[in-house]
């Protein structure tokens, strides 16, 4: 190649970037008193030599997907995504007065992400346009470098795995995030969960592998985790590894109103309980704050 310097690579390639434009989003509601609020799918498939800069990132409520490849070289790469959010309308009506007011809603969120990857480092020199850059081709030198995190934000978990300046790797990831709300206003309750998977398998030949696990503790948050996995591995290394944390979200419980505790005129001890006593129904006390 005329005016390229000794030494570089005499075949060149182009790089091409594809970039998504989402719309703004809007809720749209079926008959069912359900709304979603959008529902998205990704799927590629890349076989390319060169220089790559990838970035993904998804958001859905609480849940969030991020991941991100860099390097040159040689890449063999398929990677699906998909999420969507809804929110279903409950209890429009109550059930016991049968009096329509305002309904409560419950959100759900899920999240999935798969790519199988096959790269491989090399320098490469790239060609750009008609003028300078077409006589004297950019040269990329950079080992490869991925990262994908997934985080629940209602369950408190984030999952990381890293790759840095490797020569080679091959990879198959999944991750899979879903979140539902618990509704207590419905005959029976509705119980909310939660899901934070992630499974790995690769082969990283001269590289830095990271893995890392957090889970908070509701009272503390992040200042003491109830688990904490932090792992590295420098060179040829090959590894499985599945973490994953689900969880269940009970209804909160609706206590009694004084009204409803009363029946035949009097206190009813076995419907409720100790929340209310006969004095505070009946004493001076309720006359007192009600004049």
């Amino acid at each position: 190649m005329a005016g390229a310097e000794e030494g570089s690579i005499l075949k060149t390639w182009v790089v091409v970037a594809l970039l998504a434009l989402l719309s703004p989003l809007s809720w749209a509601a079926d008959d069912g008193g359900q709304y979603s609020k959008h529902e998205h799918k990704f799927e590629q498939k890349v076989e390319a030599e060169g220089y790559f800069a990838i970035s993904q990132n998804v958001d859905a409520e609480t849940l969030q997907l991020q991941n991100s490849i860099h390097g040159s070289g040689i890449m063999d790469a398929a990677i699906l995504i998909s999420s969507n959010q809804t929110k279903t309308k409950y209890c429009p009506q109550d059930k016991n007065t049968l009096v329509y007011g305002k309904p409560v809603y419950g959100n759900e969120s899920n999240i999935s992400f798969i790519e199988d990857n096959d790269m491989s480092y090399a320098p490469m020199a790239v060609a750009y346009g008609t003028g300078y850059y077409a006589k004297n081709p950019i040269v990329y030198n950079s080992k490869l470098k991925e990262s994908t995190v997934g985080k629940s934000r209602q369950e408190g978990v984030s999952m990381n795995h890293q790759i840095e300046y490797a020569s080679a790797f091959q990879k198959y990831i999944t991750v899979d995030l879903r979140w539902k709300d618990a509704i207590n206003c419905t005959d029976p309750p509705v119980y909310g969960f939660g899901l934070a998977r992630m499974e790995v398998e690769e082969a990283v030949t001269e590289g830095v592998i990271h893995l890392g696990e957090l889970v908070t503790d509701p009272e503390d948050g992040w200042k003491r985790p109830l688990i904490e996995i932090d792992e590295s591995y420098v060179g040829d290394t090959k590894l499985t590894r599945r973490m994953e944390v689900s969880t269940t979200k009970s209804p909160e419980t609706l206590g009694k109103d004084w009204l409803s505790c009363c029946t035949l005129g009097g206190f009813n001890e076995t419907e409720c309980g100790t929340i209310w006593d006969d004095e505070e129904i009946f004493g001076d006390r309720y006359w007192d704050l009600a004049s």
